[in-house]
């Protein structure tokens, strides 16, 4: 489900934020990352600070990464992000754009896919 080294390197990502464990960060993240759902996090240092004190917030938050697709320096990912096993206040899938520079995740775009009416 990776879809090749990219993939990899993006799911990585996403396991940082599952497991609090931000050793990984300035393997995955180029110096200038910024994730522009949030611009005032960028570089490797902010989002350690950020995954730490979300993860201190939240412990029981959970990213679920459904599909990977790349295609060398870009990488959609469908997923959600709730909280274990039920995520029932998932808001619906999530789209993550990524953009890596040199095999590091340099930019990510958000996007919330609404569940529909019942």
């Amino acid at each position: 489900m990776t879809n090749g080294p990219a993939g990899t390197i993006v799911t990585r990502y996403f396991d940082m934020w599952n497991t609090g464990d931000t050793a990984i960060a300035d393997q995955i993240l180029h110096p200038d990352w910024v994730d522009h759902a949030h611009p005032e996090i960028t570089g490797p240092s902010a989002v350690k600070h950020a995954v730490q004190t979300t993860r201190a917030a939240r412990p029981d938050l959970h990213f679920t990464v459904d599909t990977i697709l790349s295609n060398n320096d870009l990488v959609a990912v469908i997923g959600s992000v709730g909280q274990p096993p039920h995520r029932t206040n998932s808001p619906g899938h999530l789209i993550w754009l990524i953009r890596l520079v040199d095999g590091l995740m340099a930019e990510m775009w958000t996007y919330q896919q609404n569940q529909p009416s019942r």
